[in-house]
């Protein structure tokens, strides 16, 4: 009986030896072709609707000097939000972050208005990168 467990022991550690070296996918070519269909698409957007925070807006003489300087003073006191300069004409505006929903646009807004209470959450293209 001892002697039948050992060859049954040994016998299932070579196969399993043998099948850890062998291991072959085969993937449809069709779906192959989709998968890099969608990723080549995407690396073409380079913008989607979402959200960013509007701390000031300027229009007028020195609107663009004021506007850069609030996007400077901005990037000062907080280093790891992206802040845009956005022009539409008679304004310059000042806009923050790159927020894919409202919720996580409001997560930063709370901390934002502390410095700047007047901001407020504006629909805008984002990039998704």
């Amino acid at each position: 009986m001892r002697k039948i467990l050992v060859i049954i022991a040994v016998m299932i550690s070579w196969c399993v030896a043998l099948a850890q070296g062998n291991v072959r996918y085969d993937i449809e070519p069709a779906i192959v072709r989709i998968q890099e269909d969608y990723v080549s698409n995407w690396k073409k957007v380079g913008e989607i609707n979402g959200y960013r925070i509007q701390i000031a807006a300027y229009s007028g003489v020195n609107s663009k000097s004021q506007a850069e300087y609030a996007k400077n003073s901005f990037n000062n006191l907080f280093p790891y939000t992206k802040a845009y300069l956005v022009y539409n004409e008679p304004y310059f505006k000042v806009r923050v972050g790159n927020y894919q929903s409202r919720l996580q646009a409001y997560r930063d807004l709370e901390n934002i208005r502390l410095t700047y209470p007047s901001a407020y959450i504006v629909p805008d293209k984002i990039s998704y990168r």
